[in-house]
């Protein structure tokens, strides 16, 4: 659920389970009253209900955090039920369930980063439209389910897809191909072409002048792909707000049970970017099932884009200062320059008729009102930080939410709006989608087949990936990643029983979040056993000469999760390891490792350096030995 500053629900997801016990506690207390058709209406939930039941626990959390600046984590119910809280831009997640507290904290950053990803800084998006409100809603069914079933999606990292050396540089170089195309066709020369055969990545072209499309990125947009398949494709904006029911059997069971959409062309609007996020088209077709290939531009002009963005972020952060029972003036003041600098850049934009674009009347309008709201909310605040009266800031709360509506028009006029796209541009992507298609049709059998599977340990004699893995006895499984590309080599889980599938994929899971969390408390080798399986985690670092690093610091607690898909865990990592390293001189890369449990701890250290060294057989790309001592 997500919450308002007044406390509104803007957005929620649930299931029927959740409807049923919330209709009863409703009945209890009087709040509503029991329907002659009950059993239909356990079903259905009312916003107001949901409003009623939770206020005060949500009114109490932002007591804690405004006058207190002690919001609450989680909350633990008698019964086993959790309650984990998070914020966003002065709205408030919540997440009720029975899972693991930290699982339920990663599954309400995820749901933030999505939220970011497609509502830019307005959350209240989710409110209005339809379309949007879906998208986040598919996305994280995606992700929820993928997470159980793709290694690549569970330790965020993006999986090679093993190929011959033909066809990678035939990918390439129709990738090459449909960027000049759309370069000389179009106005846009900042173009990726991006092709993957499900969550598996085969290859990207991006022109000179493009922003590097990051690896978190090249996730995100996989799982896009998929949350597009499965959205429902007659949905369209309306105002009101509906609840969204998670039913499991509704997912889809195979690419069969969803219609393809090879035929046609997906464009929407999305942020796109690792530190700071950038207004992208995307332009999503098949070239055959399970093989999405991405057409991705940047779009407007970048100064008036993120000046909106960190305008709202700033407005937030003034609004969530200004809450607090003590003043915290230097913030305020910080948040105030970049609003002032931010707002210059984008009046000044249209003052010298140098806008990003055609500007409408409507647009013009807003412009000038925001100029307008913003020369008189300057004299308040230049009042303020003169005389240091905080009665002051009690009349200007009225005037920040008016301006704040004026740059969410502007959001949505400007930026995320898909009638930008227009349809000249349309025309250039389909003939470069066409293009694409055409060079790479001789392989579309062979894509099929690698959609199902990249490879696996039953697979030794036929792909040269497995060749080596039979000199490593008692070697069930690994998992490498290198953590500078994130690119990621593992074979399928795939076995000759649906029992031993079954055992050894849960194995696998456990395994990878036991040592996510040693890894969140510094540990960078970690060794286990159970009743079955010996199990080990290796994290360490390089110089880009490949010799052997060690952390220079010890490295302490961090809000983010282990992964890419909302912040680059490992990038913050290396600078707490080594502060004074410039960037891009260390290298970082993990391996897991699951052997039979009757491997010596010895055997599992040999054959991770091993593993370590000759992996690049598999990747194409030399590794060095890893330094265990």
């Amino acid at each position: 659920m997500v919450f308002d500053n007044l406390n509104d629900i803007v957005f929620m997801k649930c299931d029927s389970k959740f409807c049923v016990h919330i209709r009863k506690i409703g009945i209890l207390q009087n709040l509503i009253k029991p329907t002659e058709n009950e059993k239909e209406e356990l079903e259905r939930i009312d916003p107001d209900l949901i409003l009623q039941i939770f206020s005060p626990m949500i009114t109490s959390q932002r007591i804690m955090n405004c006058h207190f600046s002690n919001r609450y984590s989680s909350m633990q119910c008698q019964n086993g039920t959790n309650i984990v809280f998070d914020e966003y831009l002065g709205h408030l997640f919540v997440y009720i369930g029975d899972n693991d507290i930290s699982w339920q904290q990663k599954v309400l950053s995820v749901s933030i980063l999505f939220i970011k990803r497609v509502c830019g800084s307005d959350v209240s998006l989710l409110k209005y439209s339809r379309r949007r409100r879906f998208l986040v809603s598919k996305l994280l069914d995606v992700w929820l389910k993928r997470s159980c079933e793709e290694q690549c999606v569970l330790i965020e990292a993006v999986e090679q897809l093993t190929v011959s050396s033909e066809l990678s540089t035939a990918a390439l170089t129709a990738a090459k191909t449909a960027a000049e195309k759309m370069k000389a066709k179009s106005a846009f020369s900042r173009v990726h072409i991006l092709i993957m055969v499900r969550q598996k990545f085969l290859t990207l072209y991006s022109s000179r002048n493009a922003t590097d499309l990051s690896a978190g990125d090249t996730l995100f947009l996989a799982l896009l792909a998929e949350a597009i398949q499965t959205a429902d494709p007659e949905s369209k904006d309306k105002s009101d707000l509906d609840v969204i029911i998670i039913e499991n059997d509704n997912l889809p069971k195979s690419e069969n049970d969803v219609p393809l959409l090879r035929n046609n062309i997906n464009n929407l609007l999305v942020l796109l970017g690792q530190n700071r996020l950038k207004l992208n088209a995307i332009h999503l077709t098949y070239i055959t099932d399970g093989v999405p290939l991405f057409i991705i531009h940047e779009i407007g002009n970048d100064v008036f884009n993120s000046s909106v963005i960190d305008s709202l972020t700033s407005f937030c952060k003034i609004q969530e200062i200004q809450s607090r029972g003590t003043l915290d003036r230097e913030g305020l003041k910080i948040a105030y320059d970049s609003i002032d600098s931010c707002m210059k850049k984008i009046i000044d934009l249209f003052k010298k008729k140098n806008a990003p674009f055609a500007p409408t009347r409507s647009v013009l309008a807003i412009i000038t009102t925001l100029a307008t709201r913003w020369e008189s909310l300057k004299k308040k605040y230049f009042e303020y930080f003169k005389n240091n009266d905080s009665t002051t800031l009690n009349t200007i709360e009225s005037s920040n939410m008016n301006i704040m509506c004026s740059l969410k028009d502007l959001q949505h006029h400007c930026m995320l709006n898909e009638s930008l796209i227009d349809n000249y541009t349309k025309e250039a992507v389909g003939e470069a989608s066409a293009l694409v298609a055409v060079m790479l049709h001789d392989y579309t059998s062979f894509f099929e087949v690698k959609a199902m599977n990249n490879f696996t340990l039953r697979s030794r004699s036929t792909l040269s990936i497995n060749k080596y893995l039979e000199e490593f006895p008692g070697l069930v499984h690994f998992i490498y990643v290198d953590r500078m590309s994130h690119r990621m080599i593992a074979p399928g889980l795939e076995f000759a029983s649906q029992e031993t599938l079954e055992l050894t994929k849960k194995k696998v899971w456990t395994m990878i979040e036991f040592s996510r969390q040693h890894l969140k408390d510094g540990h960078f080798i970690v060794l286990w056993k159970d009743n079955t399986f010996t199990y080990s985690y290796f994290l360490w670092f390089e110089d880009q000469s490949g010799t052997s690093l060690k952390p220079r610091v010890q490295p302490t607690a961090t809000d983010l999760f282990p992964g890419i898909l909302n912040g680059d865990y490992y990038e913050k990592l290396l600078e707490q390891c080594f502060p004074r390293m410039q960037k891009g001189k260390v290298r970082c890369f993990e391996l897991f490792c699951v052997h039979l449990g009757l491997a010596t701890a010895s055997c599992v250290l040999e054959h991770s350096r091993r593993l370590s060294a000759t992996v690049w057989e598999v990747t194409g790309r030399p590794s060095n030995l890893l330094d265990l001592f």
